[in-house]
């Protein structure tokens, strides 16, 4: 009996010590793994935070006063500027210290929905000039005011881009006169084009709601002013 018992106890010491050298072999094994994995996850995390998966931002193009720009849901061509106190036709008239940059535009509608320049058409919004984020805004130069449009042909009608149709329109930004007469003798007075694309459904008021929702900076147009 006793012979047994001690046969039994050294063949379960053994299976111990058996178990502990594999542990010890395994934890070897996995403590370089588990280095790896953790080196690896940090730099994927480092990647995306310092924008390896944002897309590559595109140089805005360089466009000479007077040739057109066209985007996805819109063209534009700067065809005047000049520099004014007063448009009379429209009631406007500049604060104190301030002048009106007024620039004559062709712009033509790429979409298939009427949209307004300021105001929205047919559930249709293009915010070209209004908003937190313009399609259409000046660099170089800081509006100091909201920016207000009108028909060249001096219709006091709202407006309207409808689908496949040029128009000439004229854009009036509110500006510090001294600061609009040194950005535009040094040629840093720009008319920044943003691409637009359509936002619709859910997000919006309704479905059949569409906006024009700013996209990237796809070009700058020189500004030429005649006083």
């Amino acid at each position: 009996m006793t012979r047994t018992r001690g046969a039994t106890r050294a063949a379960a010491d053994v299976r111990d010590a058996a178990a502990g050298a594999a542990r010890t072999v395994f934890s070897r094994r996995a403590v370089p793994l588990w280095i790896a994995a953790a080196v690896v996850v940090a730099l994927l995390a480092g990647f995306v935070i310092f924008g390896g998966l944002a897309p590559a931002s595109r140089t805005p193009a360089q466009v000479p006063a007077g040739d057109e720009v066209r985007t996805s849901l819109y063209r534009i061509a700067v065809l005047d500027a000049e520099l004014t106190d007063t448009v009379e036709s429209q009631f406007l008239e500049a604060e104190p210290g301030e002048t009106l940059l007024v620039l004559t535009v062709l712009l033509e509608n790429l979409s298939d929905h009427a949209v307004g320049v300021e105001r929205s058409a047919d559930r249709a919004e293009s915010r070209m000039i209004v908003g937190r984020e313009p399609l259409l805004e000046l660099s170089g130069i800081t509006s100091t005011g909201t920016a207000r449009s009108w028909r060249t042909d001096g219709s006091t009608r709202a407006m309207i881009l409808q689908p496949g149709v040029a128009a000439e329109v004229s854009i009036a930004w509110p500006v510090a006169d001294d600061e609009a007469t040194a950005a535009l003798d040094s040629g840093a007075a720009r008319l920044d084009v943003h691409d637009a694309v359509e936002q619709s459904g859910q997000v919006i008021l309704a479905a059949s709601t569409i906006t024009w929702r700013r996209a990237e900076l796809q070009a700058q147009l020189d500004l030429e002013v005649t006083q």
